[in-house]
């Protein structure tokens, strides 16, 4: 096995991943004293305390129920237990510690929040602190979910990028609370507003963290990404989540009244714009978890009765708010602090996104050959947000005379909002556009797929390190192009395990994908054959999004 799986094997399993979670803690916790040992000593201090409080309930909950050096096995196997072999995967050695690093980032605002409320030094030094911590956890929150979109993509041979697991819901509730929080906190810091808001978010960003690490970790929930415990060690959990979550709503509502900044705005002002937008966002995030947790009430409830909360409830409810929050990315930009009294931009942005619009409906069409609503909504989506945020640069532009400063100033925010259109515009299209076919085919033949010819050449068998190998050579025919792919099963010698892996062509619009099945007769072997158009585009969207935060935050490093 190579040296940086047996490297991720340390927390490929429950009591290994609790250390990486205890240390990406004290990575943010020494973060948190490095940038700020010269500040405030008093409150500095304190919110160093409460890190530490985490730290010490974590690491209490690996010591007494999670040792990690604890003989399991009486006899150690000569060649090692192996690693699971779904996991013998190199993002996996980087998944878990960016959506960790995502997880437990969330701790520091949390902090920051309760020593605020403690010592009353509720102020802009404060909002301008918590945004930076907020959007780098934000930032390794988005890299983690879209890695592990990725991987479930290619590693488990179904071809598609998001499941609605309750483990992957588990993860985007807190990017969601999170988005909301640093939101809020621009309007706390440029304002004074919201301070009781943006602090409120910070504790329920917190919370939702550790209700995932509930989720993966009691038992409870049956999930390709859930470590198989006793529940027992979920009611520590429990008892952590009520500690810090329920004894910091408890002080919150004591504290509430007492929090200045009650001030009037216009509703057509960026106050309200951003109020409108973070309310979106924990609606949503609080119906996803709804979703997630109510199989586990209805159980409860019913004794023993299972019901399940699939795909298309997520997708019904996700429309509407994917829809206004694109309205508001899109003309955000353009309000005033206060009241808006100009209203120029909407004729400049109508215009500029109904070209767009067109231009992309066209081009959408010809790569294609036909459209309906589905890919309608995501193209004006699409035109919106990107139309939104180009045009305020130029327009930027030109008042300031110079592009260079608008791009230093505004490139963070440029770019996770038009990361957010390109993601829009990916699932519209993969989602309308797949293809997916299930062939038996024997050597020599071919199926077509749409306009592409896929041809099996050949049963190849090799071996690997720790696993033998049956590979089908698939030939891609299109349009006078020919290339040639791998389908592999893999046979783990240790585990006796048997793994697909898929044969992926990816291309600029569209990804062409194989999946090898079991032989099925003489010489015969069945398939999965399937065309992902604009797939790639859902990860670089999240990429851009990612980019975008971090860039953020590096300009507010600065400001410290």
């Amino acid at each position: 096995m190579p040296v940086y799986y047996k490297l991720a094997a340390t927390w490929g399993a429950h009591e290994g991943s609790l250390l990486l979670w205890i240390l990406c803690l004290c990575f943010w916790s020494t973060s948190y004293f490095f940038l700020n040992r010269k500040k405030d000593v008093e409150f500095v201090a304190l919110t160093l305390s409460v890190l530490n409080q985490i730290i010490f309930a974590f690491i209490a909950f690996t010591l007494f129920t999670s040792n990690p050096f604890e003989r399991l096995l009486p006899i150690a196997p000569f060649e090692g237990a192996d690693l699971n072999p779904l996991l013998q995967d190199f993002a996996f050695t980087i998944h878990p510690p960016l959506l960790y690093l995502g997880y437990s980032g969330l701790a520091v605002p949390f902090a920051l929040s309760l020593s605020a409320l403690i010592s009353k030094k509720i102020d802009s030094i404060w909002a301008r602190d918590a945004r930076l911590w907020s959007l780098l956890s934000s930032g390794f929150l988005t890299l983690g979910i879209a890695l592990g979109s990725w991987w479930a993509y290619y590693e488990l041979g179904w071809g598609g990028w998001w499941f609605w697991d309750p483990v992957e819901n588990a993860a985007f509730v807190p990017w969601l609370i999170s988005v909301a929080m640093f939101h809020s906190l621009i309007v706390t810091e440029r304002r004074g507003l919201y301070k009781n808001w943006s602090i409120l978010l910070s504790i329920l960003a917190f919370a939702a963290s550790i209700l995932g690490t509930f989720l993966v970790r009691s038992g409870i929930l049956t999930s390709v990404h859930a470590f198989a415990l006793d529940p027992e060690r979920g009611v520590f959990i429990l008892a952590i989540f009520a500690y810090f979550i329920l004894g910091s709503l408890i002080f919150y509502s004591i504290m509430n009244n007492k929090l200045p900044g009650r001030s009037t705005y216009n509703m057509i002002s960026k106050e309200f714009g951003f109020l409108l937008n973070n309310i979106l966002l924990v609606i949503l995030a609080i119906s996803i978890m709804f979703g997630t947790l109510f199989p586990l009430i209805y159980e409860a409830i019913y004794d023993g009765e299972q019901i399940s909360v699939g795909a298309p409830y997520y997708e019904v409810l996700i429309l509407p708010f994917a829809i206004a929050l694109s309205f508001l990315q899109g003309v955000g930009l353009y309000l005033s602090w206060s009241s808006t009294r100009e209203f120029n931009f909407l004729n400049r942005v109508l215009i500029e996104s109904f070209s767009l619009f067109i231009v992309m409906s066209l081009l959408v069409f010809l790569i294609f050959g036909t459209l309906n609503w589905g890919t309608f909504l995501a193209i004006a989506m699409f035109s919106w947000i990107f139309s939104g945020n180009f045009i305020d640069m130029v327009y930027q532009s030109s008042q300031v005379k110079e592009l260079k400063l608008v791009l230093l100033r505004r490139l963070g925010m440029i770019s996770a909002h038009l990361g957010t259109a390109f993601l829009i515009l990916g699932v519209g299209i993969v989602t309308t556009f797949s293809l997916e076919r299930e062939v038996v085919l024997q050597k020599g033949e071919s199926y077509q797929l749409g306009s592409t010819n896929f041809v099996f050449k050949e049963i190849r068998e090799s071996k690997g390190l720790n696993y033998s190998v049956q590979s089908a050579g698939i030939e891609i025919r299109k349009g006078g192009l020919v290339d040639e792919i791998s389908a592999e099963k893999r046979n783990y010698l240790s585990s006796n395990q048997i793994m697909t892996e898929a044969a992926i062509k990816p291309t600029l619009l569209q990804d062409y994908y194989v999946t090898l099945g079991d032989q099925v007769g003489d010489g015969k072997w069945s398939f999965k054959l399937q065309i992902k158009p604009f797939i790639r585009w859902i990860w670089f969207g999240a990429i851009l999004i990612a980019l975008g935060t971090f860039v953020s935050s590096f300009r507010q490093t600065k400001r410290l």
